[in-house]
This record gives C-alpha cells, structure tokens and sequence, in this order.
C-alpha cells in the first residue's frame, strides 16, 4: 500500500557566495499544484533542489514532511530516500530502450507499492499510440509525456518538475499542459511545478509563490496571484487573466455555448455541456490582456459577443508611458485590459471608472487538445 503524503514545508535560508540570497518559507499541499513563479535568476529551480536533496547539506535549509524531516542542521536525506518524482526540463529517457522499455525500467525500481499501473499511465497521458516507438522518433512533447510517465510508474509521493517545458515550441506546451492538468485530479500527492513562463503557471497552479530576487514577492491562489498586475505587468502579451465560468445553455443555430461569469455571460463556440472537470458545471477560461479593449459605453454594433461590464480595479502604466494594463473587477473576479497610453489619456479612466470590457478571444482551459 502506497503510504500517502500530506505536506512538504521548506524554510530557506541561504547566503550564496556569489551574494545572492534565498530567505523564504514555502509549504507544498497534497491535492494542488503549487508553482514557483518568477523571472530567471530569482531562486526558483535552487528552491527545487534544495527540496529534492540535489544540492549539499547546507546551514540554514529546513526541509520537512507531515511525516519526517528530511533536511535541518542535523539530518540530510539523500534524493533516493525521499521519494520525490522529479521531472527535468531535458527529458531522463534511455535512447536504446523504446517508450515501453523505459516504462518497465521505472516500474523494476520504484519506491514504494503504488495502485499505479501501466495501462492507466498510458491513457492519463496520451501515449498509448507510441508505445512501441523508438525514443529517437518521439516528437518532443512526446519525450516529455514519456518522461512524467516514468516518473509516475516509479512511484513517489511528491511529484517536482523544474521548466519541463522549456524545451519546446508554444504549439507542443499548449498540447502537453492538459495532460499535466489532469494529473492532479488523479494524484493526491504534494505537486511542485517551477516555471518562468506566466501561461504555464496560470493554466496549472492552484497555489502561486511569486519570487524575485530570492524572496517570496507575493503568495496565494492562482485566482488571486495569476490576475495581479505584479505577476503580469511586465508580460507583455503574454499577460492574462484566467477566470472561473458555470455551463448555461447550448445555441446550436450557431454553435455557441453560453456561460455564465458573474452575473453576466460569455460565450464561447461549440458544445461544451461534457467538460473534464471536478466539478461538472465549472469551465475555466483564459483571457489575453492583449485581447480585451475598454469603452465607456456599450457598443451595439460590433460583431464583438462579449461585452463585460466591470470597474477600473488597478491600471500599471509602463515607464515610458506609451502602455497600461488595466485590472477590471467584475463581480468578484478580474479581467485584464492591455491599452496604449493614448487610449488611456483619451479615455480618461481611473480606479474606481465603470467601462465595459470587449473580448475578442475567449481561450478554454479544461479540455484536452486531442
């Protein structure tokens, strides 16, 4: 029987000798994913490793579990003690095994008894179809749900993956993120996932640790973190905001489903009344800045479907003053706009300003990309 894990808690605190230091407390709950979240060099993947046992025995790193500690001035459990799955960013496959040699290999040496079992792993992650291809002909997507397969069959009771993947293209991360999604639902263990990429991490995390300069910036749900202006002022057009919808109704004149966010609704194409999710009637969507124009006024004539009303929250003006990202609450939740300066000026909004939102396009984030 696989013995279950509840928590990992981290406290780190670290002088480097190049200057840099870590001084932070992190907690990993089993049944999320929990993500470290920041720009490159700020601590996320030393914060990783410090929790995998990868780097030394060093003073002031606390690592401990519901159940025992595995680092402090005292103790230091090496990395095959603890039990942890780690996923790194350049897949850990044996090139002179196929997919299905390299899963039995995992399955010879895990670490504990697990109801795990290979036809399951096979279907979480869409890998059945390459299960006899050599690893030299998998597409690099493909690696790397043959790579998190491994991990799996080997049984932890953690699971740590450190940017796995930043080795690909946008079209082959956007097709892996559901797999990796709906793991989660599947595997009550701790989950750590370590990324710069701000898409990534809002379509995952449950829990968000925004880092910089090796402190913790800003800590909380993905609903509260992901849609601040902190975590997306300086994203450029990759800021979003993600929010939660419940199912309304099916047009199938033209194809549409209707939902219903706070009191308004959004309409998004195709039947989406079977949704992949916990809870059956919840959709989660993402919303590009970039795609989100503001009005003072409700515009009848625009081929634009969704039109949200809302009040200005928070507007971040860049330094040069040329861009804003203005936060709009709706309800109880957020939209972001990403406006020119001139529009700003023209418009002349402030906090606290009602506008309505036009949303040029809405992105699914519950479904798999088959």
């Amino acid at each position: 029987m696989a013995i279950k894990m509840k928590h990992i808690e981290a406290i780190v605190k670290v002088q480097r000798a190049s200057g840099f230091s870590l001084d932070l407390d992190i907690k990993i709950q089993h049944g999320d994913i929990t993500a470290l979240y920041g720009p490159s060099g700020s601590g996320k993947s030393s914060v990783l490793r410090m929790i995998a046992g990868l780097e030394p025995k060093m003073p002031g790193v606390k690592v401990k579990t519901d159940a025992e500690t595995w680092a402090d001035s005292h103790v230091f459990v090496p990395t095959h003690k603890r039990g942890i799955g780690f996923v790194f960013q350049q897949t850990q496959l044996f090139p002179h095994l196929n997919v299905l040699g390299n899963l039995q290999y995992a399955l010879q040496r895990k670490h504990q008894q697990s109801d795990i079992e290979l036809a399951q792993v096979k279907q979480w992650l869409g890998i059945d179809a390459i299960i006899n291809k050599p690893i030299d002909e998998l597409s690099g997507g493909e690696l790397q749900r043959v790579s998190i397969a491994r991990v799996l069959l080997n049984s932890p009771r953690a699971l740590l993956m450190d940017e796995p993947l930043g080795a690909l293209d946008q079209r082959a991360r956007m097709r892996i993120l559901p797999y990796i999604d709906h793991l989660h639902d599947r595997l009550d263990f701790p989950f750590l996932y370590v990324s710069h990429a701000i898409d990534e991490v809002t379509y995952l995390a449950d829990q968000i640790y925004l880092l910089e300069d090796g402190r913790i910036h800003q800590s909380g749900t993905t609903f509260e973190i992901g849609n601040s202006l902190e975590m997306n002022a300086r994203e450029g057009d990759a800021a979003a905001a993600t929010i939660r919808c419940s199912m309304g109704s099916f047009d199938e004149q033209f194809n549409l489903t209707k939902l219903n966010f706070e009191g308004q609704s959004i309409y998004v194409t195709g039947d989406r009344r079977v949704v992949r999710e916990p809870d059956q009637n919840i959709l989660k969507l993402r919303i590009p800045a970039r795609d989100v124009s503001l009005t003072l006024g409700r515009n009848a004539n625009t081929s634009i479907l969704n039109i949200l009303q809302g009040t200005i929250d928070q507007i971040h003006q860049n330094s040069d003053g040329t861009s804003a990202l203005v936060r709009i609450k709706v309800g109880e939740q957020f939209i972001l706009s990403r406006i020119t300066g001139k529009s700003l000026t023209n418009l002349q909004i402030n906090t606290g300003s009602d506008v309505f939102a036009q949303i040029k396009s809405v992105g699914l984030l519950t479904e798999y990309d088959d």
